[in-house]
């Protein structure tokens, strides 16, 4: 098994079955941006959960109950930010502090609102296929980074 496969979440249990019989160590699910059954349901085969979030305040509580109702670890991703001027805006920095403060991680990273995620997603590609060197791939870049420390 390699590349991408389309499950539905009663799939799961079996393509992650298969994939450890074919050496697979590390399965990254992806599921729609907001809380659905389908969601719940994959969310619960996970080891890790790496839960996007934005900065808002109705965002950062559904994203808090969605984390702690799977009963799994989970970390958080600060996504969509607005741009700082020379650091962390404050929004962010409050929503890391409000955030912390259920317990949960927090990912070092928060991923800033650039115009180079929608342009790479119009044609298909990832912001690192789309401009290698700009800020975009250097967040997601920095994000890996910090998943693969937290998953070693």
């Amino acid at each position: 098994m390699d590349g991408f496969k389309d499950a539905a979440a009663v799939q799961l249990p079996d393509v992650i079955k298969a994939a450890g019989s074919d050496g697979v160590d590390l399965i990254i699910i992806d599921t729609p941006p907001y809380s659905s059954i389908e969601a719940i349901k994959a969310a619960e085969q996970a080891d890790l959960l790496l839960v996007p979030t934005r900065p808002v305040i109705l965002d950062l509580r559904a994203t808090v109950d969605l984390a702690k109702s799977t009963k799994r670890s989970a970390a958080l991703v600060l996504n969509a930010c607005p741009p700082g001027r020379g650091g962390e805006p404050s929004i962010v920095r409050e929503a890391r502090q409000g955030l912390k403060s259920y317990g949960l991680p927090v990912a070092l990273v928060a991923i800033t609102q650039l115009v180079a995620f929608s342009h790479a997603l119009i044609d298909g590609r990832a912001v690192t296929e789309f401009e290698p060197k700009g800020k975009a791939a250097q967040e997601i870049s920095a994000l890996s980074n910090w998943l693969e420390e937290k998953i070693k």
